[in-house]
């Protein structure tokens, strides 16, 4: 979402409480306000619009292949807006809140993505279903989404068992990284071939659930800060990837913070996703440096030395970096963040151009970097061009050997004939 969108939803949007992180992480002990492109006089109670609707069941099992929406079962009445047609009154720890934060969790995480892609982005299953069913709390300790809705259960207790104190439905990474799959199926499609063996798609749709997850989450005020207080900007050594990581926080920004290559992984879809995930995170934080040497926050030389970068291997001096990164993070705090902001959008519309464009069907790795390097031409005339291509080199992440694009092709083969 641009920042400009956003201001304008905080004046004609509805109002909602959204925990960035699960409250039991207790990283942000109080919710969020967060505005949808909903306006009050438009929501519907449930909360419900023309895109959605939250079904609170009452004892649901989860769907299976034998049954799918709309669910005909018991359910609680639908929850209400506050008389100034808003849902921010609700008591977090109440049902009701359990509903109405779904719903704003998907649907901000919708309008985000929408804004980016610059369209409306149609159900993947609109022959059947013209709205997506949400349903908050079944009697299950696990969670899925499926065709035509999502629906989510409870947290594992130690010992096995449903953990009430941790409903998935206030888990905004969870929601955001399974509205990313219908994303993809939307905006991507699946294979149509029984011969693809569809594994970089595979991989593809995991990476791409944390990669809706990870610019929605970095549309939070409060993740932002905390994300740069930690790092002070640093987003590259090997240090801040421990430090991120307790963000335990936040499953997507670990996973986006990571060192692994394609020789690590196997076929294994979540965790062939990594070095795609870790590589176009690792655009994203190169513009953000660019912005900060633009704006003279840092110099070149202290971008150059804390990059993953070719070549570049443990030995450089991470105290002194970090040391360097805190010296100009001080007093400059909101230039950082607003830096950051700019490369998050850049990355919102470079990936929304990109998955436009992809075809499912033997999709490759390789084919997604030309495709990086496509929306980058179209949206800055091709200023990150070899950033890009720079990200993936050290990700692995490149042609097959043997792969028909590199073969040469003689003039005999191509029917010339030689005097």
């Amino acid at each position: 979402m641009s920042k400009q969108l956003d201001a304008t939803l905080e004046n004609t949007g509805t109002r909602f409480h959204i925990f960035p992180q699960p409250r039991f992480l207790n990283i942000f002990p109080q919710p969020e306000v967060i505005h949808i492109s909903v306006p009050p006089n438009e929501i519907q109670p449930g909360p419900a619009d023309n895109r959605m609707y939250v079904v609170d069941a009452i004892n649901k099992l989860p769907y299976s292949q034998f049954s799918r929406p709309p669910h005909l079962g018991a359910k609680n009445p639908p929850v209400k807006p506050g008389p100034d047609g808003h849902f921010d009154h609700l008591d977090p720890d109440s049902r009701e809140f359990s509903s109405a934060t779904m719903y704003a969790t998907v649907r901000r995480v919708l309008d985000i993505w929408e804004d980016y892609f610059g369209h409306q982005i149609e159900w993947h299953f609109e022959s059947d279903f013209g709205r997506l069913e949400l349903v908050p709390l079944i009697e299950w300790d696990n969670a899925q989404s499926g065709y035509g809705f999502l629906e989510f259960g409870y947290g594992r207790r130690p010992g096995g068992g449903i953990d009430r104190a941790r409903p998935y439905c206030q888990n905004f990474d969870v929601l955001a990284h399974e509205l990313g799959h219908s994303i993809i199926f939307s905006e991507v499609g699946v294979p149509g071939s029984t011969a693809d063996d569809a594994i970089d798609y595979g991989g593809m749709h995991e990476s791409a659930g944390d990669l809706v997850a990870i610019v929605a989450s970095l549309h939070f005020n409060s993740v932002v800060d905390y994300l740069l207080e930690q790092t002070k900007g640093n987003l590259f050594t090997v240090n801040e990837l421990n430090r991120v990581g307790e963000l335990d926080k936040s499953r997507e920004i670990r996973i986006a913070f990571n060192d692994s290559r394609m020789s690590d992984v196997g076929v294994e879809p979540h965790d062939r996703s990594l070095p795609l995930t870790g590589g176009i995170f690792d655009i994203m934080v190169e513009v953000f440096q660019k912005e900060l040497v633009k704006r003279n926050l840092i110099t070149q030389d202290l971008a150059d030395r804390s990059t993953h970068g070719l070549g570049l291997g443990l030995d450089r001096d991470l105290d002194a970096i970090e040391a360097d990164f805190a010296a100009a993070y001080a007093g400059n705090e909101a230039k950082f963040k607003d830096a950051l902001l700019e490369a998050r959008d850049y990355l919102g519309r470079l990936l929304s151009l990109t998955w436009g464009e992809l075809s499912p069907d033997f999709l490759t790795y390789h084919t997604i970097l030309r495709g990086l390097l496509r929306a980058d031409r179209q949206l800055t005339n091709g200023q990150h061009q070899q950033t890009i291509r720079e990200c993936f080199a050290w990700r692995e992440i490149s042609l097959l050997p043997g792969a028909l694009l590199l073969r040469p092709h003689t003039l005999r083969e191509c029917g010339f004939v030689l005097k």
